[in-house]
């Protein structure tokens, strides 16, 4: 892991993961169908969101948990799903180079 490409590649396969990680949060909450219908929008006032706004754990962290126009809360399982995703993806990656802890 000494190499610069793995580490490249370890983040790249923990960001993917947090996209994948948030994504699977909201088919939980919304259902299949209410995940793949139009874009993203807050529970509480449903304004749609801006592309910024779906950072994995950045946009959480910057926005403090709250929806930037009405300030209702955004749940804390959406980033402990973002975390979770990252961690299968960068050991996805860990173990795709050979590179698991033995």
């Amino acid at each position: 892991m000494n190499t610069p490409l793995g580490v490249i590649l370890i983040v790249f396969g923990a960001l993917a993961g947090a996209v994948v990680g948030s994504f699977a949060e909201v088919v939980r909450s919304r259902g299949w169908r209410g995940a793949l219908h139009g874009r993203s929008r807050c529970d509480g006032c449903r304004r749609e969101l801006r592309w910024f706004e779906l950072v994995p754990f950045l946009s959480y962290s910057v926005q403090r948990g709250r929806c930037r126009t009405c300030g209702s809360r955004i749940g804390a399982a959406v980033l402990l799903a973002e975390i979770a995703g990252a961690a299968v993806g960068a050991v996805a990656v860990l173990v795709g180079l050979g590179l698991s802890a033995r």
